[in-house]
């Protein structure tokens, strides 16, 4: 977090005035192209289609809005069915299509389409009838095809937590990665509950954009279906996900919705051993309602025409436009009560050997899930986020005289000492093995380069460095001197200006123990920005401010501004993930905070705006059939506000409680209500499986959190029972740095209806 002075009236008139003038940019942003057109067109064999003109490349037609794809029980393959409207009224609402298709054996589709164009948002409520009886079953489709001739390369795609441009920076093997890519034969369709929000969005060469979004999304499934990985094709009527995506026939792109939520060309499953762990298969998952005599499906599909002026500007406007539709809720929790408990429970991981001691990299978050056999070791950065957890445990104890304060001091003091007894000039060590005091050089599997030397990675000591430097301030503001912990930060520091690259960046990750470069890529160089500002404004020494902003130039120029955020995590080494959009926000708020510079303004906007994508803002509802122990993330609460982590994959976490206190920082800054409501959630729905004495969720107690779960395939279940040190710290940065930046907005956005 950072923490802004407004320190005369003139700068806050110039803030203020800043502030306006990019709210009217993002409002802006929002409105549609001007004059889209809805009409009806008339087929060759007198049925009806649709036609959205005045839209440049975004502009569609459809001749045949009825599309079915059946499954013959025992013919095994799937046959698609489609046809133009028997019937297409003009009415006070929009356009009324009316057909039927026609299967055989005296079996029929009915179907009534209601066709509302609102301000550039084409409305679909559609309604799909069975007549008689048939083995197999069956999905509808709601999908307009784009009139001018495209493929798929030649657009940038958005998908939430899925697909942000093209090809570049996402998995190969990711849905709608490079590998399965044809010319003329591409199809992407998405399982709606693997996106934080059921969206898709395509930004065309003229700045036309043309977005299709599920704008009451249900979710419902089975235990049979949702919990596991099955590819056998599937037919229940109580499936109520849908699919979303974009198809590239010859040179045609069409963008649609497809219910129930049939998956592929590619579709994940669980994550084993080997090259992406062998989850990404290149085949479908079918998932029907069946064929039987009055099943109806009832949906709604929005289709948004748009203008943008670049990638961000396009992520800026399906997003907002999502958030309006669906209405994201906060889940509000007793956030006092909850810090008191997670800083406990934290505490409660703390082992203390000799003169080290540090949290526990992992441990069981339930009594029933085994120990690990691997040796247990204490980590600065990253997942291990040892110093953060001294942090925090000092923080808790200037609001704590009792002895549980004191206790925390102690403790906290000791994991810091064990630290900064480390060499970083160059950094020899992330830690250390509790057994016997070795130094840790690696992150688990992590450990080696094809050159067999362990890496010591820029997240992993950028982590650690801004956290001690964030507790020497507040420890000094509170009359606790510690010159040791400076020293240690400016220690690294000197020599890791010395490995600044001609551009700007940093390398990923160095041989332990040298300058040797293992990984150079630059795309993680956003990683020490907050704790070279930090040392700048301590010291008074602009080098490393300068450096600072020199990585900041970089890290936007290379790839931020057209929309791609890489490089954030260590174990998904430079493709687009969340963590490198919510580590950006707060490099460049603080950036702001030390130049005063406007443009650090406008790019932690942008990257508040990329990183609120990979956050859930509807909620999916949890098996009603499964048995309650074997779910993880528990019926009824709600899963608005946990994200997903990375590209390749549909795991969520809850990480981003970490970046509350960042995003009210730019509601304060930008006055921006968006950025308010986006805090409160991460401040208060990031925590709905946080056990509480009252809240009993089967884990070791209270305070304890799960690290990851999955809204898609296993619902709600994580691949493991395990907490890390990040689980609880990422909690307890949001609380603290929104205490610290503003008391009075803290307690406004901690409290319901304030």
């Amino acid at each position: 977090m950072c923490v802004f002075h407004l320190s005369n009236r003139a700068f806050k008139s110039a803030v203020a005035l800043v502030a306006i003038m990019l709210f009217m940019i993002s409002c802006d942003c929002l409105q549609a192209v001007a004059a889209p057109r809805l009409e009806s067109r008339c087929n060759q064999d007198g049925t009806w289609g649709i036609v959205v003109s005045g839209a440049g490349m975004a502009s569609i037609e459809q001749a045949q809005p009825m599309q079915l794809e059946i499954w013959e029980a025992g013919e095994g393959d799937i046959r698609s069915m489609s046809s133009g409207y028997d019937s297409l009224t003009d009415d006070k609402a929009g356009l009324i299509g009316t057909g039927r298709l026609t299967l055989g054996d005296g079996v029929s589709f009915q179907f009534k389409d209601c066709w509302n164009l609102d301000h550039g948002v084409l409305y679909l409520d559609r309604t799909v009838e069975v007549n008689g009886n048939a083995a197999g079953g069956f999905l509808s489709g709601a999908v307009l095809r784009v009139a001018s001739p495209q493929t798929w390369p030649q657009i940038q795609w958005f998908a939430p937590g899925m697909l942000y441009g093209n090809f570049d920076s996402i998995p190969d093997h990711a849905i709608g990665g490079r590998d399965y890519y044809r010319p003329g034969s591409f199809l992407v369709r998405i399982r709606e509950d693997r996106l934080p929000a059921p969206l898709v969005s395509a930004l065309f060469k003229d700045g036309s954009t043309l977005a299709v979004l599920n704008p009451a999304p249900k979710g419902d499934s089975t235990a049979e279906e949702s919990m596991g990985f099955s590819f056998d094709t599937m037919v229940d009527r109580r499936f109520q996900f849908g699919a979303i995506g974009a198809e590239e026939h010859g040179e045609t792109i069409s963008l649609g919705y497809w219910f129930p939520g049939s998956e592929g060309e590619k579709a994940y499953s669980e994550k084993r051993g080997g090259v992406n762990g062998g989850q990404a298969h290149r085949r479908w998952r079918y998932r029907l309602h069946p064929i039987q005599d009055g099943m109806t499906q009832d949906y709604k599909v929005a289709f948004r025409f748009g203008q943008a002026d670049g990638p961000n500007a396009s992520i800026f406007q399906a997003w907002r436009w999502a958030w309006k539709e669906l209405q994201p809720k906060t889940n509000f929790q007793d956030i006092d009560l909850l810090r008191r408990h997670i800083v406990d429970a934290l505490a409660s991981t703390v082992v203390e050997k000799d003169t080290c001691a540090g949290p526990l990299y992992h441990t069981p978050v339930a009594p029933d899930f085994p120990e690990s056999k691997s040796p247990q070791r204490a980590l600065m950065g990253f997942c291990g986020r040892s110093i953060e957890t001294a942090a925090f445990m000092l923080a808790e104890s200037l609001l704590d005289a009792s002895d549980r304060g004191k206790d925390l001091r102690r403790r906290g003091e000791k994991i810091i000492d064990s630290f900064v007894r480390l060499k970083m000039d160059p950094p020899e060590s992330e830690g250390f093995f509790f057994a016997d005091g070795k130094l840790v050089v690696q992150e688990g599997k992590w450990i080696a380069t094809s050159t067999g030397k362990p890496r010591i990675y820029l997240r992993c000591v950028g982590d650690g460095m801004k956290a001690i430097l964030r507790a020497y301030q507040r420890e000094k503001k509170h009359g606790f001197e510690h010159p040791e912990w400076l020293a240690w930060a400016k220690q690294f520091a000197d020599w890791l200006l010395m490995q600044q690259q001609p551009q700007g960046g940093f390398p990923r990750a160095w041989n332990a123990g040298s300058a040797e470069v293992l990984y150079d890529s630059p795309n993680a160089s956003f990683c020490v920005i907050t704790f070279l500002v930090q040392l700048g404004q301590i010291t008074g020494d602009s080098k490393y401010t300068a450096a600072a902003t020199r990585a900041g130039d970089f890290c936007w120029g290379s790839a931020q501004k057209h929309g791609k955020f890489i490089g954030g995590t260590i174990d998904n080494a430079d493709v687009i993930d969340k963590e490198a959009a919510t580590i950006s926000l707060e490099s460049y708020l603080n950036l702001y905070d030390a130049t005063k510079d406007p443009k650090w303004l406008q790019r932690a906007r942008v990257a508040a705006d990329n990183a609120e994508t990979w956050m859930y803002i509807w909620n999916v509802p949890m098996p009603q059939d499964a048995e309650e122990e074997d779910l993880h993330w528990k019926r009824g609460a709600s899963t608005v506000g946990v994200q997903l982590i990375a590209t390749g994959h549909t795991l969520v976490d809850a990480y981003m409680s970490f970046n509350a206190d960042e995003y009210a920082n730019l509601y304060r800054l930008t006055g921006d209500g968006h950025y308010r409501e986006v805090a409160r959630i991460l401040l208060h729905n990031t925590k709905a499986m946080v056990e509480l004495p009252d809240r009993p969720l089967g884990l070791n107690g209270p305070g304890w959190q799960q690290e990851h779960y999955s809204f898609s395939l296993p619902r709600g279940q994580g691949r493991h029972r395990l907490w890390l040190p990040w689980v609880s710290t990422s909690q307890l940065n949001g609380i603290f740095g929104l205490m610290e930046v503003d008391k009075e907005l803290y307690q406004q956005l901690s409290k319901p209806n304030e």
